[in-house]
């Protein structure tokens, strides 16, 4: 009860403030299960459900592997994915063929939660990480529908909240069916938090699992769309949040004099930041470019049949920076990199996930930060697969080590592939336990 009137009052803040930073969208409705009706003719069409919750982009992208294994395993069972970000939805829909019905999470109300299932009749709930939703586990339980948290985590920020809140979840998390926790930190602390022993299980992590992107094109044109010549080398700051781009950038500068082939592309985190980065390089004395413009001009050129030395000028433009200013297209600027940073570390953010390069035998650094993938920074720290940085002046010098040798950028490479490669396989772990419970 006290869980329901604290959620309404939250809603009641939580509404308006989506509404001034125009977050409402067209399927918005959705939270509050009502469906449009070619898709809930689709929802009611079959029964024995798989439901998956991922909450946003992370968590979407995780998807794509545990859909497939599913799919394998219970060829039967239809799966719905919910998100409740709008960039996690677009995703899902962008990832997963006609066969997976994309919607919202519904806001955890018992009666919008108890149509949701009416809807929906999942035979099995999976959430990711830390999706725990009080009022429609209560409702779940009540129906005899199992739930699995898979891929579990607690972190060190969270914890400390969990606890004050103890003799409540305890009850909440009385009603999951098993817990599949990314490593043994992970395990203990749920435990503490009133999680049944015999539920708890250490699976690992499945973002180890995720495969080299398929589209991954040719280098040279990725080069190419980039406005890279082939003697230079780039420097990608993937992930970045506000506060580091000046850091990185007073780094760039400093080693642009001893690396004059040197390109640096600043990769935001949120893309609705371009446009301030833009300002902060100007205001540093440097030019910049947005990828988008220069693969813009570069096909123009293409398509108008223009010459080569018209191309050319398009690749030796002024800007030694740029600013990628499109999404999905990372891991293409990770596939062509020298040497990668990794964004949301050198300030209280957290940091972001490593993998995406190690996949591309790219050496990696990133600052202290990283505590929101702290299993993974283990990983790569104690297998010598990624440097960790202590602030401006280190993160110029361990670039500087690196820029200058290129065996220790191999090493570094092939190291964090490794980790990579030996820690697959919770995925597979995850769908032997959901087996067990559907069973």
């Amino acid at each position: 009860m006290l869980y329901s009137i604290g959620f309404f009052i939250f809603s009641l803040i939580y509404l308006p403030v989506l509404i001034f930073k125009g977050k409402l969208h067209a399927e918005f409705g959705e939270r509050f299960a009502m469906f449009d009706k070619m898709k809930e003719r689709q929802l009611l069409s079959s029964k024995g459900r798989i439901w998956i919750q991922a909450v946003s982009v992370g968590e979407v992208a995780l998807c794509k592997g545990l859909v497939s294994a599913l799919k394998e395993k219970f060829p039967d069972r239809d799966i719905v994915i919910s998100t409740i970000t709008k960039a996690g939805n677009d995703l899902a829909k962008k990832i997963f063929s006609k066969d997976v019905v994309i919607i919202y999470f519904p806001l955890d109300f018992l009666f919008l939660v108890k149509k949701t299932v009416n809807i929906v009749k999942p035979s099995l709930y999976i959430m990711i990480e830390t999706e725990v939703w009080p009022n429609l586990l209560r409702e779940l339980s009540s129906r005899n529908i199992p739930s699995a948290l898979i891929n579990g985590r607690i972190s060190d920020r969270s914890i400390g909240k969990y606890r004050l809140a103890r003799p409540f979840l305890k009850r909440v998390l009385g009603r999951i069916n098993i817990f599949c926790m990314q490593d043994t930190v992970d395990a203990d602390r749920v435990l503490e938090l009133g999680a049944p022993a015999d539920k708890i299980k250490v699976t690992g992590n499945m973002k180890f699992d995720q495969d080299t992107p398929a589209n991954i094109k040719d280098p040279d044109c990725i080069r190419a769309s980039f406005g890279l010549r082939e003697d230079e080398d780039l420097f990608v700051a993937g992930s970045t949040h506000e506060g580091e781009e000046e850091i990185i950038l007073e780094v760039y500068k400093k080693l642009s004099g001893d690396f004059p082939s040197l390109r640096l592309l600043i990769a935001p985190r949120h893309i609705n930041r371009v446009a301030e980065i833009e300002k902060v390089i100007k205001n540093a004395g440097l030019e910049s470019a947005r990828v988008s413009k220069l693969n813009e001009s570069r096909l123009s050129a293409e398509a108008k049949g223009e010459s080569a030395l018209a191309k050319e000028e398009i690749t030796n433009h002024e800007s030694r920076i740029l600013i990628l200013d499109t999404i999905g297209h990372l891991n293409d600027a990770y596939s062509i990199g020298t040497v990668v940073f990794i964004g949301g570390s050198l300030v209280r953010h957290g940091g972001h996930n490593p993998i995406e390069p190690a996949f591309f035998s790219k050496p990696i650094l990133f600052g202290l930060y990283m505590f929101n993938f702290k299993y993974i920074t283990n990983a790569f720290l104690k297998n010598k697969a990624a440097i960790q940085v202590f602030g401006k002046e280190d993160l110029y010098e361990k670039l500087r080590l690196l820029l200058n040798d290129a065996n220790i950028r191999n090493t570094l490479g092939q190291s964090a592939k490794k980790v990579v490669v030996e820690n697959r396989g919770a995925t597979q772990r995850n769908i032997a336990q959901i087996t067990g419970i559907l069973r």
